[in-house]
């Protein structure tokens, strides 16, 4: 892909200096190649985009919009309250899109406009209108969105017209987004190669990922904040915006969780460091507070997850198909969307990292960014724990086959754990994650922390193959 390079003129408040920042118009989003893929579909259904705050939802579905129809309608229903009373009345289709039209001044051309509604969480009466669009068989190509969508499809009163829409969820930027943000289209060519061939990479890239992996666990993959680094190369710049990200968190915790969970939220969110910085770590409710449990926070701990900050990783009792049907309700781990914001979060200097000073939280921060690069490829989260006498960091199922994954945030990857689990279950493939280079050896495939973007069904398949040709 070719990035053009265009001059844009961000107003950032830092040292009393207006800031101009250098943004890829075309930052490339792996969510484009869904959105193409929706747009082509017979028959398709309305689309429900959901994801955290900002992750890039309205800037990807703007320009999806510009580079694929002729004309859009956008609407912001947060910005727009009087957008919701179109839909307080009729909802058939062409008696909405008419009323859009003197809204917007934009005209709707059949098969060739694009309708956003964006933040549709507030007003329900447009989700339900969804039903309608897709009832009418004509094809409209149209868009909600909404930053705490999540939360609102959960409400008990909430009228959700069930196999009428398409959902998908946007997240961060991953490794991937972020090298060719970059400019690293080589660098992710060689890394997808030498994982596809289980061979090592030349030494002197490997250190190169491994600087640009620090990179990102420092920056995180918030788009604001990945375009403010590229722009400056500053730590510091990013991290003002991943404060401010926090903030605009902490705002909507307080502004739109159920009255009663609201405190709860906001202390279960900001305990998330602390959970993890422990060598077990299963979430505890005693370090929210003395005597917390789950039915007194449960409800705020939802709501974090369905908002799309926190992603919650299940224990499973036996590592055995299908794996959901094993996972122990009573027990979980809880991480953050970003690298970047649990650095901000946990107030761990960028030093740290880039020097590799404080191994046990590094080793957290490895953890979480393995989290969200799975759960960024629709990965379920599970975990494995022997009556505290192992533990698997995560466990996934490819087909038929169930794939335990070690995590180590340096080289030294001897581990007490795998070889319990290898002993016990005989996993055909094992899956080792840490600062080394690539290789298979005895069913077990180590790859560079920077690879862990491309663990997925399709790109393991031959691997399996692989292995059990060798067994």
């Amino acid at each position: 892909m070719t990035y053009k390079l265009i001059k844009i003129i961000y107003y950032m408040i830092f040292m009393d200096l207006k800031i101009i920042c250098y943004y890829h118009e075309d930052m490339y989003r792996k969510i484009e190649r869904t959105l193409l893929q929706w747009k082509n579909e017979s028959g398709r259904k309305p689309l429900l985009l959901t994801g955290a705050r900002q992750t890039g939802k309205t800037f990807t579905m703007k320009e999806f919009g510009k580079n694929e129809f002729d004309s859009l309608i956008f609407v912001d229903f947060e910005k727009s309250p009087r957008a919701r009373t179109i839909f307080d009345r009729d909802l058939e289709p062409e008696s909405i899109i008419a009323q859009l039209e003197i809204l917007t001044g934009q005209h709707y051309i059949e098969n060739r406009t694009l309708i956003i509604l964006d933040e549709i969480q507030a007003c329900p009466k447009a989700i339900t209108s969804l039903k309608y669009f897709y009832d009418s068989n004509k094809d409209y190509h149209i868009i909600g969105a909404g930053s705490l969508l999540g939360v609102a499809l959960k409400r008990d009163d909430f009228s959700f017209p069930v196999g009428k829409v398409k959902e998908i969820r946007m997240y961060p930027l991953d490794f991937e987004e972020f090298l060719l943000a970059g400019g690293k289209e080589q660098l992710n060519k060689e890394c997808r190669n030498a994982f596809l061939s289980c061979t090592h990479l030349p030494v002197f890239l490997h250190d190169e990922l491994l600087s640009l992996y620090r990179d990102y666990l420092i920056v995180g993959g918030m788009p604001e904040a990945v375009v403010t680094y590229l722009a400056r190369k500053s730590y510091i710049e990013a991290e003002d915006i991943q404060a401010q990200i926090l903030s605009d968190y902490r705002s909507d915790i307080a502004k739109y969780a159920y009255n009663s969970d609201k405190l709860l939220a906001q202390r279960a969110f900001d305990t998330i460091p602390i959970q993890l910085a422990k060598e077990n770590k299963k979430f505890q409710y005693n370090l929210i507070r003395k005597g917390a449990t789950s039915a007194i926070f449960g409800k705020a701990l939802e709501w974090l997850t369905a908002a799309g900050l926190t992603l919650r990783c299940r224990k499973i009792e036996i590592p055995a198909l299908p794996i959901k049907a094993y996972e122990d309700l009573s027990s979980f781990k809880l991480y953050l969307l970003d690298t970047g914001l649990l650095m901000n979060m946990s107030g761990l200097p960028a030093e740290s990292i880039l020097n590799q000073i404080g191994e046990r939280f590094i080793g957290a921060l490895a953890e979480n960014y393995v989290a969200a690069s799975l759960t960024a490829n629709d990965i379920p989260l599970f975990y494995w724990e022997s009556s505290g006498q192992a533990e698997i960091d995560f466990i996934i199922q490819c087909g038929t086959a169930i794939i335990p994954i070690e995590v180590k945030a340096s080289s030294h990857v001897r581990s007490r754990s795998l070889s319990v689990y290898r002993n016990r279950f005989n996993p055909v493939l094992s899956i080792r994650i840490s600062t080394k280079n690539f290789g298979l050896e005895d069913g077990i495939l180590s790859i560079p922390l920077y690879s862990t973007w491309l663990i997925c069904p399709d790109s393991l398949h031959d691997i399996l193959e692989k292995c059990c040709h060798l067994s």
